[in-house]
This record gives structure tokens, C-alpha cells and sequence, in this order.
């Protein structure tokens, strides 16, 4: 601090303003060298809405880790109102990043199952086996009772491909076969919904459309349709051969 000739007004020196520069530089630098500890909550917040509710079905996901490798800040020196005016935008970029990430790993749905266990004569075998396999189901295990002519068979059936399949099974076999059903639990469909031929081998068998029907597509599309989400499907196809009909 530097007195001028009269002695009562004071005035900076040029080095005394270079010194109160620096230390309002190095006080920014420290308010603004944020580390993952500080957005912590956020963080979690962000995890906990992807979680919630996945860009596939708005369903929860399972067996899913995040794992943030680094923090990058590019806070200037007017953002001066901390880590809580900042939650809401950390919260949304956690989620969005999330979601993209779980995109980009080739997804699969889980599907609700049902245990389904079916006692029937061995005329009707062949029957049941064809209503399990129209339903998606598979065998888990087939044993004949000791002193009877049934056979008891236990299978596993998708919930959503269960609706209308007692009665299926009591149609096909004439009444001499029926299922009892118990909830199982969740299993993954091995099967990508996004799934395109993309290869030699797969353009040649299925074609440029891929006619074979993608299972998880279907499932994906059906509960996004019922919860009037977005559904990505083609509404017209060789438009070229459509034609405007007369009045």
C-alpha cells in the first residue's frame, strides 16, 4: 500500500495489483477444483433415475455397473454458487450417459416366466410338446409315474406368451391334459431387439428386411405401444406400387 503526497487517500502500487490479482486467481482455482466426492449425491441420483426406469421398456434394470473412470469440470470463474446449483444438471448428464452406455452393450430383456407343470397320457404327448413350442416354452424335465400311464412334464413359459394357454392345452389334447402354472421368476432372452443382418451369411438367408421375426423387438415394441411410448416401425413400405383410389 503506497501513501500519496498528501498523506490521505490511499492508492494501489502496479505490484500491489498484480499481487491481489494473483490471489483472486488462486482463490477461483481453489473454489473450482471440484472432485467426485463433491457431486456424490448427485451422482447417485442420476444412477438411481437410469435404474429406474431403462430406455428399453421404462422397466428397471438388473446386473447393470457403472464405473466413472474420470471427472472433467469446466466450471468458470462465475459459477461461484457451488455444487448445488450445479445437482440438476450433473443428475440429467449421469442418466443420459448411463442410458447411452447400456444402448451401446447390446441390451437384453428379461422376461417374466411361469413353471408349468402338465401331467398327460402318452397319446397325447406329442400334442403338448407342439402348445409349449408355439408359446416360446421349453422342456425341463419329463418323467413317467411309476404304476400310472402319465407322464409328468415340467416346462417354462414366458408370462407374456401365456395368456390363453390352459385352455390351448385342454383344446389340443381333448380335456386329457392340464397345466397348472407357478410363477418363476425373471430369465434373460438371449436375443438383441435392435438386431439387423449385417453379414454375407445373414443378408443372404433373411434379406435386406430381415423377415425373420425379431422376438424382442416384438416384446419391446408391445409394452412400449401399451405405456404410449415412441415405436420405431415402418407405416409404408414400396410406396411406388401403392395407388390413389378413386372417390
Amino acid at each position: 500500500m503506497a501513501l500519496s503526497s498528501t498523506g490521505a487517500t490511499p492508492m494501489l502500487s502496479d505490484d500491489d495489483e498484480d499481487s491481489d490479482v494473483e490471489e483472486a486467481a488462486t482463490s477461483v482455482a481453489t473454489r473450482t477444483a471440484y472432485t467426485i466426492r463433491d457431486f456424490e449425491e448427485s451422482v447417485n441420483a442420476g444412477f438411481q433415475l437410469a435404474t429406474q426406469s431403462g430406455p428399453l421398456c421404462f422397466e428397471p434394470l438388473v446386473g447393470v455397473a457403472v464405473t466413472i473412470k474420470s471427472l472433467v469440470s469446466n466450471l468458470g470463474t462465475s459459477d461461484s454458487v457451488g455444487t448445488s446449483g450445479l445437482s440438476g444438471q450433473i443428475i440429467s448428464a449421469v442418466r443420459d450417459a448411463i442410458k447411452a452406455g447400456f444402448l451401446h452393450w447390446s441390451p437384453r430383456l428379461h422376461l417374466a416366466m411361469y413353471t408349468c407343470d402338465i401331467q398327460a397320457t402318452s397319446e397325447v404327448l406329442g400334442k403338448v410338446y407342439g402348445v409349449i413350442n408355439r408359446r416360446r416354452g421349453r422342456i425341463l424335465s419329463e418323467e413317467m409315474r411309476e404304476g400310472t400311464p402319465y407322464f409328468s412334464i415340467k416346462s417354462a413359459i414366458p408370462i407374456v406368451e401365456s395368456f390363453g394357454f390352459a385352455d390351448d392345452i385342454r383344446k389340443r389334447t381333448s380335456g386329457a391334459a392340464i397345466p397348472l402354472l407357478i410363477y418363476r421368476g425373471f430369465e434373460p432372452l438371449d436375443m438383441d431387439p435392435f438386431w439387423v443382418p449385417t453379414t454375407e451369411e445373414e443378408l443372404e438367408d433373411l434379406g435386406e428386411k430381415a423377415d425373420r421375426d425379431n422376438v424382442a423387438k416384438r416384446y419391446m415394441d408391445k409394452v412400449r405401444k401399451r405405456k404410449g411410448l415412441f415405436v420405431e416401425r415402418k407405416i409404408i413400405e414400396h410406396a411406388e406400387k401403392q395407388r390413389t383410389l378413386k372417390k
